[in-house]
């Protein structure tokens, strides 16, 4: 009996690694291109990628090729929270220069995988899988970056989600249901692989089995959405100081087109946008190393104007702060949905102006998306 529990218990990380490929192939396939959402995608393939590794490595039987797959493993691993930390940052925060930094230390963990990690050959233990002998030291190392990573995109997410006030309570409920599950797997992972790694003990580590529970759990939430319900539940974990208070489609012809501002703002004309919009789109453009179509952000006091433009319309909106990551992917999918949708009479502005009812509709999804 215990044979045979050892025996389910070694093939656990194939469903674990096929349910959070799964995880992230559902919304790619779905046609979601938001920054977040694609940091999303990677970081769930990353770690059914992982997952995957960690199956062959515990059925192999060659300790040469279960070696390469256990440094190829923890790599993967090192990725893949680098993905659901910047996944956390660009839902609430723009990009920086942070997001370059926090790669070196990704690439130094990886070196150390490759390089000074291990001790010495694998070796097959008395049940039936490979053991890896680990350096303590540079062991410890490579835990305290990984377990940082892990932590610091905990923390992200976590904050967005206390902020996610566009979130209907059944929807939060769900999201911090999936949110926990992965904070005390991933507190499991973390301490028994410190445990067994840093003591060398003969134990069967919990490895990538601990995160089969939360996978479906994501799964569950994810599968049943259309493309636009998956695109909206994105977009309610957004958090709201970042949200726009007002926003203006105009031409490119320069003439304004709509505008729609929260209820007691106040926001500047829209003709006077309009020739802002237009002298900071030509300085930007005909710079050097800037191509149209390039989102633009201009910083006046506590204000932020952020640019969109696109083949016939551009998109400006006025924000408290700094526009975070995930708003300026939700600008470019709605100048791109409302051209795509109406591009047949974007030519002029006199025939765009028959489609301005519509851009009203746009333009107040943006301002005050719909509670899901």
């Amino acid at each position: 009996m215990a044979d045979l529990l050892f025996e389910i218990l070694l093939q656990i990380p194939l469903i674990s690694g096929l349910v959070w490929l799964a995880n992230g192939a559902w919304p790619w396939f779905r046609g979601l291109r938001t920054s977040p959402e694609r940091a999303f995608v990677a970081g769930s393939l990353l770690l059914g990628m992982w997952a995957l590794l960690d199956w062959v490595f515990l059925n192999m039987t060659d300790m040469t090729l279960a070696l390469l797959v256990s440094q190829v493993r923890l790599s993967v691993f090192c990725f893949s929270w680098l993905a659901f930390l910047y996944f956390g940052r660009w839902l609430s925060r723009t990009r920086s220069w942070i997001d370059y930094a926090l790669i070196p230390p990704v690439i130094a963990s990886v070196v150390i995988c490759w390089t000074v990690l291990n001790v010495r050959a694998p070796e097959m233990t008395p049940l039936g899988y490979p053991r890896v002998f680990r350096d303590v030291t540079w062991y410890s190392v490579f835990l305290l970056q990984t377990a940082t990573y892990i932590a610091l995109a905990f923390t992200y997410i976590g904050w967005d989600l206390s902020k996610a006030s566009f979130s209907s309570q059944a929807t939060r409920h769900k999201l911090e249901a999936i949110f926990a599950a992965l904070v005390i797997t991933m507190a499991a992972w973390l301490s028994t692989n410190a445990y067994n790694n840093l003591t060398r003990s003969p134990n069967f580590p919990a490895l990538s089995s601990i995160l089969l529970a939360p996978g479906f759990l994501v799964l569950l939430f994810l599968s049943p959405g259309s493309t636009k319900s998956l695109l909206a539940a994105l977009r309610r974990a957004s958090v709201t100081p970042a949200r726009p208070f007002a926003a203006i489609w105009f031409h490119n012809s320069g003439q304004p087109l709509a505008q729609v501002v929260l209820p007691g703002e106040a926001a500047s004309d829209a003709a006077t946008l309009s020739d802002l919009s237009r002298e900071v789109d030509h300085v930007l453009v005909e710079g050097p190393g800037s191509n149209p179509g390039t989102l633009h952000q201009l910083e006046h006091e506590s204000h932020s104007f952020v640019f969109e433009k696109g083949h016939h319309v551009t998109l400006v909106i006025l924000v408290r702060g700094r526009a975070s990551e995930s708003l300026r992917s939700e600008m470019r999918t709605a100048l791109r949905g409302f051209e795509a949708d109406h591009k047949d009479k974007l030519g002029t502005w006199e025939a765009a102006s028959t489609v301005a009812e519509q851009a009203l509709d746009a333009l107040d999804e943006v301002i005050t998306p719909r509670v899901l």
